[in-house]
């Protein structure tokens, strides 16, 4: 007679229960079709629950991976990820160097930057390495001021590539500064020149001021130089009236101009009188007249041609001089 086994027989084994008698273990009997609607729609929100909470936790995941995605120096996603190889925070390629030339501690945890720095990473044993300058450091004796050294040998120590390059952008910004103001004071004088009817006088051609005749049209034209030297005094002498027409078409117009008539003939100064928007012809001959007695005079500079030209008094001044010449003559 065999033992009896504790393993049950395939016929006494429990079946698996399926989902719907899951679901009806899970949820009570219900006496009516509405108890079961209930019951069911309690179901729906209990797992729409579950659903949005693993979204939002996703969310956050999401959130979380981003900002370790931010350089903590400039708080702006990671341009050439770089990592400090003996603490292994990682900020952009940029802003670690430009920390590095400051200090050799790691922004976050502070621990000694070493000699190099790992960047370009593209897999594990895919990247570079970027070896560090030895970081300068000044003595208090070279950040005195350089009256109290009594010598320039300390300015010779203290100026570093940085202060170098600093100089020579400070130096490159007061120059074009003083370029700015020159021009605003030639403008200014320009202005004042037309406002007061100041015309350039005539000088003689000849060898001893190397002013020649006034170039004809086709001349003018042929010759590049000619052209060039037109094209600059008129760029400065339009901005006159900056405020009322477009500097560089007028001055191609006019280039244009003076190529095929007469920079004084009565077409040209109708034309300029339009152009110019300036009530009457005076104005239009005075500008006629200046370019006329640039384009005469051997000089290229315009800060030269403006300290050596020569202006006579205008007409109705130069009326009331003569006048009172006339009168203290007549009547001493």
């Amino acid at each position: 007679m065999t033992a009896p086994t504790s393993e049950p027989s395939a016929r006494n084994r429990p079946s698996r229960a399926s989902p719907s008698q899951l679901t009806r273990t899970l949820i009570p009997k219900a006496d009516t079709a509405a108890d079961i609607d209930e019951d069911e729609d309690e179901v729906k929100d209990i797992a729409d629950d579950k659903i949005n909470k693993e979204e939002d936790a996703n969310e956050d995941e999401d959130e979380q991976d981003e900002d370790e995605e931010q350089c903590s120096i400039c708080l702006q996603p990671l341009v050439d990820r770089t990592v400090i190889p003996t603490c292994a925070h990682e900020f952009c390629f940029e802003c670690i160097l430009v920390w590095t030339e400051q200090s050799r501690k790691c922004p976050l945890c502070a621990q000694p930057i070493r000699e190099h720095l790992i960047h370009h990473i593209r897999a594990r044993y895919d990247y570079q390495k970027h070896y560090l300058a030895p970081l300068r450091s000044r003595s208090p004796k070279q950040l005195l001021p350089l009256a109290s050294s009594g010598n320039n040998n300390g300015r010779s120590n203290a100026n570093t590539g940085r202060d170098r390059a600093w100089g020579r952008r400070a130096r490159i910004e007061a120059e074009e500064r003083q370029v700015a103001d020159a021009l605003e004071r030639e403008i200014a004088k320009r202005k004042w020149v037309y406002e007061h009817q100041l015309f350039a006088k005539h000088v003689a051609s000849n060898p001893y001021t190397r002013y020649r005749p006034a170039p004809a049209p086709a001349a003018f034209a042929a010759n590049p130089v000619l052209v060039a030297r037109a094209t600059a005094f008129l760029r400065r002498e339009l901005r006159v009236w900056d405020d009322q027409i477009d500097g560089e078409w007028l001055t191609a117009y006019v280039v244009s101009l003076m190529k095929a008539v007469d920079i004084r003939s009565e077409a040209a100064v109708r034309l300029l009188a339009e152009f110019l928007d300036v009530d009457g012809r005076e104005v239009a001959e005075h500008f006629a007249h200046e370019v006329y007695a640039y384009l005469r005079s051997p000089y290229r500079d315009l800060d030269v041609y403006d300290a050596v030209v020569q202006v006579s008094l205008p007409r109705a001044l130069h009326m009331y001089v003569y006048v009172l010449i006339a009168s203290s003559v007549r009547h001493p």
